[in-house]
Parts: C-alpha cells; structure tokens; sequence
C-alpha cells in the first residue's frame, strides 16, 4: 500500500487522466498524415528537380512501392528512407523534446534548459525505439493499452511515459 503524504497548505496537486486507445489511435493518425504528406512532397519535388518520370495513377498501388523497393529503385529507397527518418524526427523532437505530439508544449520553467533538452531528446530516442517495438508484432503492443489500467502501451512501459489528456 502506498503511503499518503499531506498536502501543504497552497501546494498545487496534479490531477491527470491518461488517453484511451481511440484517442491515442486518432492522434497516431494524424502525426502519420502529417509526416506522410511532408515525406511525399519532399519525395515530388526531389523526382522533379532530378528529372524523375512520375508514375501515373494506373501505376499508383498498394505493390507500388513494394516493388519499387524489391526493384532497388533509388526513388523507392530515398522515399522509404525519408520516411523513416522524418519519423523518427518528428517523435524524438515532437515527443522528446517538447513533451507531446501534435500542438506545442509549453516550456517548462528551467535554468538549465539545454541538459532537460538533450534528456528528453534522448528520452525521445528511447520512446521511437519503443514504439518501434510497439508496432512490430502487429500492433500488438499499441493494443495493450486497451487491457493496462493505466491505459499505457508497451511503448509507454518500455520508456517510462504515460500519455495524458490535457483539460482545458
């Protein structure tokens, strides 16, 4: 049993309520679409300036880049590394840094902002990982927060983060 400890006079308490699975998976939608749409326009204007043909819509498929990728094609590769990497960015910075995806955190009052920058960007670093994992059997470890009390995923548990609902 944990042990309560009293409540001075003036101090604030934090209440928080952490994400259910549907909001999670609709904001997990947004950040893809936001990567997604800044990852192809990169890619459009990289093919453009280099000369590339564009595929036309009859071409455009689910195997589209699957076979690009199996062809060795440079485009499907640089895109697919783009991608990727542009990913990774957005959560590590977006995660890590400023503390949540989506909308700008507020910064937290520090003296020593530049050390609280490079842990939360490592802790950013660490959460990507996780996700990673998270994803890798089939989702199955972004459904765990459909059973965990905390409503955490195994990405959550893995980095030590909860994903909280702001109140307005």
């Amino acid at each position: 049993m944990a042990a309560s400890h009293p409540i001075a006079h003036g101090q604030r308490v934090l209440r928080v309520r952490t994400a259910g699975f549907t909001r999670r998976l609709l904001a997990a939608i947004i950040d893809a679409l936001l990567v997604n749409v800044v990852a192809i326009g990169a890619t459009l204007v990289a093919a453009l300036a280099l000369g590339v043909s564009l595929p036309g819509s009859k071409e455009l498929g689910p195997d589209f880049v699957l076979a690009g990728l199996l062809d060795r094609n440079p485009m499907a590769l640089g895109a697919l590394g783009l991608l990727a990497g542009m990913s990774a960015l957005y959560q590590i910075y977006m995660g890590g840094i400023l503390g949540q995806t989506g909308r700008q955190a507020p910064a937290s009052p520090s003296r020593n902002l530049i050390a609280r920058q490079r842990a939360w960007a490592l802790l950013g670093c660490l959460r990507f990982v996780a996700l990673l994992l998270s994803l890798l059997p089939v989702g199955l470890g972004w459904l765990w927060c459909l059973f965990d009390r905390e409503r955490r995923a195994l990405h959550d548990h893995l980095s030590g983060t909860y994903v909280i609902v702001e109140d307005r």
